[in-house]
C-alpha cells in the first residue's frame, strides 16, 4: 500500500459496494486506487462499482494502473471485459489471448475471446475457442449456448440443435434454447416438431413474446387454439412491458386475420407497429440518403478494373423488394443439382461496407476488394458450380456486382406493388434500417425509391440481369421455370417442377408457402384489406405507381 490515506476502511468499502453504492464508491475512486492499488479485491469492487455506473474508460485506466503490479489471468481477463464494453475489440483480444496464456484452463476468456472474434466476423477462430471454452469447463453452458448460435448464424443447424440440446441437460427450462432449436426446426420444414417447442416455452414462461410469434407465424389459428387462447387473455387482461407487447401484437394481428376479423387483425398491427414510432423516421432518412449516394456514385464515369483471378462457385443473386417472391425463385434454383441454397446472406452488403466505397475515389480498387471479398466467402460455403445469394435488399448494390462479379448471374423480382407494400407492413422485420415498414406512408415511399433505383440500373446496364414479373410468372410457372433454368444457362432436370419437395431451409417468413405448390391470387390478396390501406394508396397513386 502507498503512504497515503484511505477515504474509507476496506470494511466500508465492502458494504457500500454491497448497498449498490456505486457512486459513493466512484467518487473517492480515485485515492481508494491509490491506496490500496495492491489489494486486488478491494480495486475489483472499485472497478465494478464504475462498471455499474458505465464509466468504462474510467475502469480502463484503474486496470491499466493496477496490471503493472499484478500481472494476472483474471485482471487481464476484466481488463479484456472492459475494453470489449468500449468496442475496443483488437485490444480485448489481446487481453484474454494474455488472460488464457496465464491459464489455459480459463473457460470464460476462452468465451469471451470467442464472442469478441465473432463480433470482427472471425468466426473460424470464435468457433475454435468456443470449443477451448467447453474443453476446459465441460459445465460452461453459456459457451454451448454461443457455439450455437454461432453455428446457427452460419446456417449449420445440426450443430446448433445439438449445442441447444446441450444446454438444455444443464437446464431444462432455458426457454431462448428451445425456442431457438424450435426456430430451427421451421426453418427445415419440420413444423409440427417446431410447434412443440414454441408450446414448450410458452408453459415454462408465458410471457415469452418471441415464441408466440413463431408459434402463429407456422400455422393457421382457428378460435379454438389454445396458444392464441392464451395470448389472447395475456393482452387483455394482464399489463405486459411494451417491449413484451408489441411482438405479442403482431402475434395477435395475424391470429385475427387467419380468423377473417380484419378490424382487429389492423387494431393490433397498427399497435405493434406504434410501438417503433420513433425510428421510423430515422430509418427512412437513412435509406433515402443511400439511395442517393449510390446512383451519385455510379452516375460519375467509372473505370471497370480487368478481373484477373477465378472463383470455383459463381453467384445467382435473387433480388428485389421484400416480400416480391425471391424465395419461391430461390426454392425452384436450388433444387437443381448444380445449385446451392445460400438463402439469404448478408456478406455482400457487409463487404461493400468494409470496402468504404464512399470514401474511395479509386473504383477500381473498391471493385477488386468487393470481388475478392465476397467471393472468397461464399466459396467456402459449397463446392457446387453456383450459389445463390437471396438477399433481397442486394438490389440497391446491381451496381457492384455487375461490375465485380461480371459472371455471376442476377434475377430481379417485380410484383405488384400494393401486393408488396401490404406484405411487408403486416410483416415483422427484426433490423433497426427497416424500421420505415411500420409505417404505410414510408413504405410506399420507400417502394418508389427503389423503383427510381431499378430504373437506373435498366438503364445504365441493359440486358445486365433477367426480370421476373411474379404475376405473369406464376400464371404459367410450368413454362416459366423452364425458361429461367434456360437463361441460366443450366441443363434441364426432371425434378426440378417438383421444387416444394425441395428440403432446402428457409429463414424468411415464406417458410411455409415455398413448400407448397404456387398459388396464382396471392397477389390479390392485399384488395380484402383496400379501405384500411389508404395512406400507402395514395402516397403510389401520386407517385403515378399502377397497381
Amino acid at each position: 500500500m502507498s503512504n497515503k490515506k484511505s477515504v474509507f476502511d476496506k470494511n466500508t468499502i465492502v458494504n457500500l459496494f454491497n448497498e449498490n453504492k456505486f457512486n459513493k464508491i466512484s467518487k473517492y475512486s480515485q485515492s481508494i486506487i491509490d491506496y490500496y492499488e495492491m489489494d486486488i479485491d478491494i480495486c475489483k469492487l472499485v472497478i465494478a462499482s464504475e462498471i455499474n455506473l458505465k464509466n468504462y474508460f474510467k475502469a480502463e485506466q484503474y486496470l491499466k494502473k493496477i496490471i503493472i503490479n499484478n500481472n494476472s489471468d483474471e485482471i487481464y481477463y476484466l481488463y479484456g471485459n472492459i475494453l470489449k464494453m468500449q468496442n475496443k475489440f483488437h485490444e480485448a483480444i489481446d487481453a484474454y489471448k494474455k488472460a488464457i496464456s496465464l491459464n489455459n484452463k480459463f473457460s470464460e476468456a476462452y468465451n469471451n475471446l470467442a464472442n469478441t472474434q465473432k463480433k470482427i466476423n472471425e468466426n473460424e477462430n470464435a468457433t475454435y475457442n468456443y470449443i477451448q471454452a467447453i474443453k476446459s469447463d465441460q459445465s460452461n453452458f453459456g459457451a454451448y449456448f454461443n457455439l450455437a448460435n454461432l453455428y446457427r448464424s452460419e446456417k449449420k443447424y445440426e450443430e446448433a440443435i445439438n449445442n441447444y440440446q446441450k444446454v438444455l441437460e444443464f437446464n431444462p427450462q432455458f426457454v431462448e434454447a428451445l425456442n431457438n432449436i424450435g426456430t430451427i426446426k421451421l426453418i427445415l420444414g419440420n413444423f409440427e416438431n417446431g410447434l412443440k417447442y414454441f408450446k414448450k416455452t410458452i408453459e415454462i414462461d408465458k410471457f415469452h413474446s418471441e415464441s408466440y410469434y413463431n408459434y402463429v407465424s407456422a400455422k393457421k389459428i382457428t378460435y379454438k387454439d389454445e396458444i392464441f387462447l392464451k395470448l389472447k387473455n395475456l393482452i387483455e387482461n394482464e399489463k405486459i412491458p411494451e417491449v413484451q407487447n408489441f411482438k405479442m401484437y403482431y402475434a395477435l394481428s395475424k391470429s385475427y386475420f387467419d380468423l377473417d376479423n380484419d378490424e382487429l387483425g389492423f387494431k393490433y398491427l397498427e399497435l405493434a407497429n406504434n410501438f417503433k414510432l420513433n425510428e421510423i423516421e430515422y430509418s427512412f432518412k437513412k435509406q433515402s440518403r443511400n439511395f442517393k449516394k449510390i446512383k451519385k456514385y455510379f452516375s460519375e464515369n467509372i473505370k471497370i478494373p480487368s478481373i484477373l483471378n477465378d472463383f470455383n462457385s459463381i453467384p445467382i443473386f435473387i433480388l428485389g423488394m421484400p416480400r416480391s417472391g425471391t424465395s419461391l425463385i430461390e426454392q425452384i434454383i436450388s433444387n437443381h443439382s448444380y445449385v446451392y441454397g445460400g438463402g439469404e446472406l448478408d456478406i455482400l452488403p457487409l463487404t461493400i461496407e468494409n470496402s468504404k466505397w464512399k470514401n474511395n475515389d479509386n473504383f477500381s480498387d473498391t471493385i477488386k476488394i468487393v470481388r475478392n471479398e465476397y467471393l472468397t466467402k461464399i466459396n467456402k460455403l459449397s463446392k457446387k458450380n453456383f450459389i445463390t445469394d437471396k438477399l433481397p435488399g442486394n438490389f440497391k448494390w446491381i451496381g457492384f456486382i455487375i461490375n465485380a462479379i461480371p459472371e455471376s448471374k442476377i434475377l430481379h423480382l417485380e410484383r405488384n406493388p400494393m401486393a408488396i407494400c401490404w406484405s411487408i407492413y403486416k410483416s415483422y422485420f427484426n433490423n433497426p434500417d427497416m424500421a420505415f415498414t411500420y409505417k404505410q406512408e414510408y413504405i410506399a415511399e420507400f417502394y418508389i425509391l427503389y423503383k427510381d433505383l431499378m430504373n437506373f440500373w435498366k438503364k445504365k446496364y441493359p440486358n445486365k440481369f433477367i426480370n421476373i414479373v411474379y404475376e405473369e410468372f406464376v400464371e404459367d410457372y410450368e413454362n416459366n421455370i423452364k425458361k429461367i433454368f434456360q437463361k441460366l444457362e443450366l441443363n434441364w432436370e426432371n425434378h426440378l417442377l417438383e421444387f416444394y419437395k425441395n428440403n432446402k431451409p428457409v429463414e424468411t417468413s415464406s417458410f411455409q408457402q415455398v413448400r407448397k405448390k404456387i398459388y396464382k391470387n396471392s397477389s390479390e390478396e392485399w384488395k380484402k384489406y383496400k379501405e384500411f390501406l389508404g395512406p400507402m394508396m395514395e402516397v403510389l397513386s401520386k407517385n403515378n405507381i399502377d397497381f
